[in-house]
Formats: C-alpha cells, structure tokens, sequence
C-alpha cells in the first residue's frame, strides 16, 4: 500500500511515509527498509534504480526472512500481496511547525512554510489479475507566515522568486504572503503489469538512480506529476546482463511565481532510464537517465517528440543538438549492493545539456565540471539479528561551479545545474526542484544511525548544506560569507496495535542567513504524523 507524503526540504531531504502494502513509494519508509533488508542478505538482489516499483518487482522484494518488522509485513498480509479486490489505503494525519523559516520535513508535494503546515491523506487500492490500480489525494495547508526573503532584485511577487535567477528558474523562496494550499491527486497509480512489461499513468513520486538522500535527474522532492511510462516490470535476463529501464512522457506544471506568466505554461517531459547487472557481479548495477524539457506542444503530440528520449544523446559536432526552446539533463550512476558485507556503496555523476566536441569550451572530456554534479553514499548494517538491526549511513552531494566554468555561456555570474537560458521555470515542477534541492549550485553531506526494532524505528543524523555563496545584490560578500545551514535531526516511528505515530524534532541553525554576515537563525521543526490502520 502506497501512503503517506510528508514534506519537502529545500536543504535536507528525508522521508516519512510508512507504506508496508503491495506498491512501494519512491523515498517511503518500506522503500528505505527494504533496501536495508537487501543488503542484509533478506531481500533478493535487484535494480534499486527505478521508481516506483512496478507490483511484480514489489512482491519479490517482500519475500524476506526473519526481520524486526516481520510481523508489521504479516499483519498488512492482504494488502502486501495486492490480493484481487479493492483495500482501503492507511488514513494519514500531519501536523509540522517552523519556528523561523521554511525547512521541509521529507518529500514533496506538501511545502512547509514558516507556522503551522498540515496535510492529509486517504484513499483506496485494487487489483484484477494483471491490473493494479490506487487513488490517493492528498491535500495540505500552510500558514506561511513571514519571514525575511532574499533579496533578488525583483519587485512584486517577483520578490518571492528564487534569490539567484529569479528569471531562469521556478524555485519561489516563499509561495506568496497569504496561506499556501493545494488539493493533490497524490500518489494515484495505475499499472497494467504482466509478461515481464509494465505500462501505466501515475502521478506517484519518482526517484531515478541510486542515491537515497540526493538524487540528481528525478527524485521524490517535488512529490509526483502526471506521468504515462512503459517498461520492463522486473530486470529482464539477456544472459551477459539483466536489463531494467523506463521510458516516460509527462505534464510539468508550474507555480504562481514562475518567470513565465503568458501563454501556455505548461512543459512536456520526456526520459529514459535503464540499469544493467552485469553476469557474474552480483548487487552491482550500472545505468544512466536522461530527461528532456520542451514546450508543451500546441498543434498535439508529434512522432518527433515521441521519439525524442530514444534520439542521439552525444555531440560530436561542436553545434548544441538541443531544439532551441528545449533543455535537457542526464546523468550516469552505479551501485553495488554487497550482503555478505552488509553494505552498499553507490555514485551519480549528473550532466546538464550537451558537451561540445573534444576541443570547444563546453567539451566532456576537457572540462567535465560544466554544469555538473555528483553524489557518492554508502550504507552499513552494523547489527543484524532477528529483533533488532542497527544502520550507518552517509551521503554527500556537490554541484558548485568551478572557478573555471564561471562566466561561461554568456552568464557573468555562476551557473548552476537546473538553471536555464530559455527553458526559464528551470528542472522544476510547480515551483519544486525535480532533482535535489542542495545539489542547485550548492553542497550538502548526511550522516546518520537508524535503529529498527520490532516496535518501530529511532534515528538520528546530523546534516549541512551549502543554500548559496553569492546574491546578485550581494556577490561580494558571498567569497566571504556563504549561508550554511546545519541541522541535527531525531526521528522516533512506533507501532502501537493498528495505528503508527512519528515525532520529528529537528534544531537547525542556518549561520550567514542570506549572506548577511553574523545573521545567524535558529529555526526549529516538530513535526507529529498519525497513521491509522483500517
């Protein structure tokens, strides 16, 4: 079963949704411990790449030992196979307070501003045979109270805009000065899944790559837009490599303060991603994505736009193959998952638009830093015994721009991925990065402990983010004064009967806030989730 979104965090991203039943949410909570479960030797080995999950690769995941939530699995037993029939999605409660300033508790599409933020979500699932199918609105509001924006040099609800490129991307800093609310359809799926393909709508998160804090291309930061995909359900065995990819078509909203205010403004999105696991390396994992925005097209769907994610994806010209009006973005990862070591350790190097031929000023292999990020995370399974597992991790993720690269294309101040010249609402959908909201020009690492027992889940983990080094009304003291933000996070789940409830407590403090030097901000989040069971 699918529930539950929480929030999204501009400088540091973790999910909350406990979802225990067939479908299997892209940064939820059995996502996470399932993979923990993967590299303990419990779940069997395959692609981490790709979600959602279709339900065929879904129910082989569950097929797990003896684990701390093993009876947590058996008493969602209908629900976690999708048996035939129709079963009621577990209700979800949600209440979060910012003290200071917005900062988001997990993934989107809920925003947390200043004040109080709530949101809830409810709804059903089913299955016939080969079709799976579950509607999960989910709907939230924010007080939004006030605090002190960057500035960005912008009047008007310009001034809500993002504090660098107020003009080239739809990142608001804040959503307006009145309540933020939105009605979702959620994590609404529909999957036909059978033969070994997949194919189906959903507006459910989706995460593409490895990484678990910081993916680069799509992540679960945004929370879901409507989405038609195709492709294989489980790795497909070709003998020297099993195969898994994904080829997907979607609608790209934007919010009330984007650049664009004319027109149609909407964005068509297409991509393609695909994994390989070698023969003879088991748990490894090699792929690459690449997702392409152009302008929703007026005159309807062309065979050209179809064919764009399967069209040439190199330059060997020296002469950009983007259409004019189009941006695009790809990246390369890899992860191997090792059981008998109890770890995993995974990468993603991640690319904006083409590179120009060996000899121009964009090219790959003379400068691989132009508008270019990476992540690198490892996880380690300290403890693991059938009451109690005990969890390290770490991830960082870095996307400034060299010296060298800065004052290239035409831009006499630093430029960043997700950014764009013409493509101005940026690698966004309504006013939320795609990607990682750290890996925007900026740097973040995590580190953290989880602990996993029969009754629910501790962590702790601790957390800083680069928000920004330069303002375009302050680029002098950004050398000397760059905005920081630490936070240290504790996180307690518990089960109790059919119910599940969640405190979150997260100090923070964000040193040289808007590059005002010695402006130092405490903000601090509380955040309380109920989850019922029906």
């Amino acid at each position: 079963m699918l529930s539950i979104v929480s929030t999204r965090h501009a400088g540091a991203q973790q999910y909350s949704r406990l979802d225990l039943g067939g479908f299997i949410e892209a940064g939820g909570e059995a996502d996470r411990y399932l993979r923990v479960l993967q590299i303990s030797g419990l779940v069997p080995l395959t692609s981490w790449s790709i979600q959602p999950f279709a339900p065929t690769q879904a129910k082989k995941l569950r097929a797990a030992g003896a684990h701390p939530w093993r009876a947590r699995f058996d008493a969602e037993n209908g629900a976690a196979n999708v048996s035939d029939g129709a079963h009621l999605l577990r209700p979800q409660a949600r209440l979060i307070e910012n003290s200071a300033f917005p900062f988001q508790e997990g993934g989107g599409p809920t925003w947390a501003g200043r004040g109080l933020t709530g949101d809830v979500q409810l709804g059903g699932l089913g299955s016939w045979g080969f079709l799976y199918a579950q509607l999960a609105p989910l709907a939230f509001a924010s007080q939004n109270l006030s605090f002190t924006l960057a500035p960005n040099g912008q009047t008007g609800p310009g001034r809500f805009g993002d504090p660098r490129f107020p003009t080239n991307i739809d990142a608001p800093q804040r959503f307006g000065d009145t309540r933020y609310s939105r009605l979702e359809t959620g994590s609404s799926s529909f999957f036909a899944d059978g033969g070994g393909f997949v194919f189906g709508a959903t507006n459910a998160p989706q995460r593409w790559g490895p990484a678990r804090e910081y993916p680069l291309v799509l992540s679960p930061n945004p929370g879901g837009f409507p989405t038609v995909f195709v492709g294989t359900s489980t790795p497909a065995n070709l003998w020297l490599f099993r195969l898994h990819t994904r080829l997907v078509y979607s609608q790209l909203d934007q919010s009330a303060y984007s650049p664009v205010d004319t027109g149609d403004t909407r964005r068509f999105g297409s991509g393609i991603v695909g994994v390989i696991e070698p023969r003879g390396a088991p748990g490894l994992e090699i792929g690459g994505t690449r997702f392409i925005h152009d302008p929703w097209p007026a005159s309807g769907l062309s065979l050209s736009l179809v064919r764009r994610p399967l069209s040439s994806g190199f330059n060997f010209t020296g002469i950009a193959n983007n259409a004019e009006t189009e941006n695009q973005v790809a990246s390369v990862f890899a992860r191997w998952a090792l059981p008998t070591a109890k770890a995993e350790f995974y990468g993603e190097f991640y690319k904006e638009d083409y590179p120009g031929h060996f000899h121009t000023s964009l090219s790959l292999i003379e400068k691989p830093d132009d508008l270019s990020a990476f992540t690198i995370g490892f996880q380690r399974v300290f403890t693991a015994r059938p009451q109690f597992f005990r969890v390290l991790r770490g991830e960082i993720v870095n996307s400034q721009v060299s010296h060298q690269e800065r004052e290239t294309r035409g831009f006499s101040i630093p430029l960043p991925p997700y950014v764009h010249g013409i493509e101005v609402q940026g690698h966004t959908v309504d006013g939320m990065i795609l990607g990682s909201p750290e890996a925007y020009g900026g740097a973040a690492w995590r580190i953290g402990v989880d602990d996993y027992t029969p009754s629910g889940r501790r962590t702790i983990s601790l957390e800083r983010s680069l928000r920004f080094d330069w303002l375009p009304a302050d680029t002098d003291s950004s050398l000397v004064h760059p905005d920081v933000l630490y936070a240290l996070r504790f996180e307690l789940l518990r089960f109790l009967g059919n119910v599940e409830w969640q405190v979150t407590l997260i100090p923070a403090i964000d040193l040289n806030r808007n590059l005002v030097a010695g402006r130092d901000v405490f903000n601090l989040t509380a955040a309380f989730t109920f989850r019922g069971l029906p």
